[in-house]
């Protein structure tokens, strides 16, 4: 090969792994500014209750309850969206069969009743909250801070607007997930960036996605617009174990149902 050619490509190979590298540097820009612009919606909320369930034989005792799970402000009321699946335990346990001393019994019904709701804002401030509205199938629910303690605290809520939602979104775009870290990393704001690997239209659009890796994520285009949240999938009433990202417009109608109801 000649000397001119080989300065030639080696020139072009140089360039486009420079190209690369920019384009990812970018991405990960675009990905931290959303992180910082969200951050204040990601709330972590813990859920107490009691478990209450009828058997074929005699009712199983009450269970106390208490649950710890991400949750995402999408309004300026405070209106909190959460994986339904992540704070009622009674999902899933109708048929199922439980031991009460010496008997087996199937289980008839099972509900659970929430006596407390905390919304932690990862500012210092807290509120207390009411479950309001679930959509178990969409395993979906939502949660509406005190307003009076809300107003106590002259607090003000930054939140995500579902209604600018991304209608467009296909398989292979790229996506940003944010999140919150467990208690040992003092549930710090995290990120993670991903691909929408493919697209479900049943009753209602899923998104799979490598960043929706747990429940209550939501997930955002590089753009901005939000994808939807991480949810479980639910089959037949039971949950499946496996992950989907709800359309985002599907949450907004949702949401207005449980403004209505809060009411």
């Amino acid at each position: 090969m000649k000397l001119g050619r080989l300065f030639t490509l080696l020139f072009l190979i140089t360039f486009s792994f420079s190209g690369l590298s920019l384009s990812q540097e970018d991405d990960a820009a675009k990905a931290r500014e959303l992180l910082e612009k969200y951050k204040a919606s990601l709330v972590v909320i813990t859920v107490k209750g009691k478990l209450i369930a009828t058997t074929s034989g005699d009712p199983l005792p009450e269970r106390e309850q208490q649950r710890r799970t991400l949750g995402v402000t999408i309004g300026d009321d405070g209106l909190v969206v959460v994986s339904n699946s992540a704070i009622d335990a009674s999902l899933g346990l109708a048929g199922q069969q439980a031991k009460m001393e010496s008997n087996v019994v199937t289980i008839k019904t099972a509900k659970s009743e929430f006596t407390d709701v905390e919304i932690s804002y990862g500012d210092s401030s807290l509120l207390h909250g009411k479950v309001v509205r679930q959509d178990p199938e969409a395993d979906i629910a939502f949660i509406m801070p005190d307003s009076a303690e809300a107003k106590a605290l002259n607090k003000t809520f930054s939140y995500v607007d579902l209604s600018q939602f991304a209608a467009t979104a296909q398989e292979a775009d790229k996506v940003v997930g944010l999140s919150r870290s467990s208690a040992v990393y003092g549930y710090m704001p995290t990120v993670v960036m991903g691909r929408v690997t493919g697209v479900y239209k049943g009753d209602r659009t899923f998104f799979v996605t490598d960043a929706g890796t747990a429940q209550g994520i939501p997930v955002f285009t590089l753009e901005g617009k939000p994808v939807g949240l991480t949810v479980v999938r639910i089959i037949d009433g039971n949950p499946s174990g496996v992950l989907g990202t709800l359309s985002a417009g599907s949450i907004q109608v949702m949401a207005n149902l449980a403004r209505e109801a809060a009411k």
